[in-house]
């Protein structure tokens, strides 16, 4: 059975029992879907009225697989009366409010870095952790292995006693449960699998309004693309309701008020460009490429408002992960000595320079004798 998409209308009731809903195709209206008090779907469908039905097929039990999504396209042709019965609104000026950093009220929670307890942590950020709030995207190629780093960051982070969350909608429970034989740890890590849920757009809110320290979403493009067939939005819809759904969390919206970091897995195009909009380059707080380098893997920022760029954190994966530290450490150390030879040089030749008079300005010529050439000449 295809997806079809039905409009609710209530039925005159019967006495002494509740009243029948009819499901409305969109597309052809002579084809109905009678929903009586004994469906299993009934109390669904109920809540759902003034939303659209969409039937995606039959469960096992019988049971019709049923979502629901908003009346994007005006189905039940409300909005066609609202313009109809009202003029076009004139919109009033918006009230403008600017804000002066001394005046902002900042919780100093934001402030205290997560630790993972290894050498990330010097990488993430300046103050040594992720902090809360932020939003960092990592793109990388197939295998290169961006899911295990980062699920291991994560773990480390629960094991300190913070609430992670990996929402996984590319693994199922067999491919994660492979893990385990390589990574124990991961035993007592927190999994929304998305692939489970008929509305993967409620569980998401739902599950996010729970209030999480940090959160690894695998992959973008993959929960995007889910939310927007079961719920028949459209892409730019879908991304924005994406976006802004972290931000909210970022903010501590949610039930705990915890202000929630996301670490968000994109996937690649086959000529290397992270698939998404340009808005998720601007909207948020890091990038992270993982990469190769020979048979090497890496991880480097493009983009970090809280750390370094341009820094290279080489690590191995077999049995866990293994960040080569020394190296790292060693990198760090060697462009610190090449800042302080550039200072050197820099002092070194504006010495010399005064020694010899080259920095001193010359002496503009006297007025009056460029006068006097100008009337010589003359």
């Amino acid at each position: 059975m295809t997806k079809q998409s039905y409009t609710v209308h209530i039925l005159e009731a019967v006495p002494n029992r509740e009243p029948n809903f009819n499901l409305k195709s969109i597309t052809d209206p002579a084809e109905q879907v009678l929903i009586t008090p004994e469906n299993a779907k009934y109390s669904y469908v109920a809540q759902n009225q003034g939303r659209i039905i969409n039937i995606n097929g039959v469960m096992a039990n019988g049971v019709l697989k049923m979502t629901s999504s908003a009346d994007y396209y005006d189905a039940y042709g409300l909005k066609a009366k609202a313009i109809k019965a009202e003029p076009t609104a004139i919109k009033a000026p918006q009230t403008i409010n600017l804000t002066r950093l001394d005046d902002l009220n900042i919780n100093p929670d934001l402030f205290q870095p997560m630790l993972t307890g290894t050498v990330v942590d010097k990488f993430v950020s300046q103050d040594g952790g992720f902090l809360p709030g932020s939003m960092i995207m990592a793109a990388g190629s197939p295998g290169v292995g961006k899911t295990t780093v980062l699920l291991e960051l994560i773990v480390a982070l629960h094991s300190a006693g913070k609430r992670a969350l990996f929402i996984s909608a590319e693994m199922n429970q067999i491919d994660m449960a492979r893990y385990l034989k390589r990574f124990p740890n991961w035993g007592q890590l927190p999994i929304l699998f998305l692939a489970d849920y008929e509305d993967p757009k409620t569980v998401i809110e739902q599950t996010l309004n729970q209030g999480w320290d940090i959160v690894l979403t695998d992959s973008y493009t993959e929960v995007n693309d889910t939310v927007k067939e079961e719920s028949n939005m459209s892409r730019g819809a879908t991304e924005k309701w994406f976006l802004d759904l972290m931000s909210a969390n970022n903010k501590g919206q949610n039930e705990k008020a915890i202000y929630t970091t996301f670490i968000t897995i994109l996937q690649m195009s086959k000529g290397g460009v992270f698939v998404g909009s340009n808005k998720l380059k601007h909207m948020t707080t890091a990038m992270m490429d993982i990469a190769f380098e020979g048979d090497r893997r890496y991880m480097e920022f493009t983009k970090n408002r809280l750390g370094q760029v341009g820094k290279k954190l080489y690590f191995e994966i077999g049995n866990g992960i293994k960040f080569d530290e020394a190296r790292y450490t060693r990198d760090l150390f060697n462009d610190e000595l090449v800042s302080e030879e550039k200072k050197r040089l820099a002092e070194e030749e504006d010495a010399f320079d005064k020694l010899f008079g080259f920095n001193t300005p010359e002496p503009e010529a006297d007025a009056e004798l460029a006068t006097d050439l100008v009337v010589t000449q003359a």
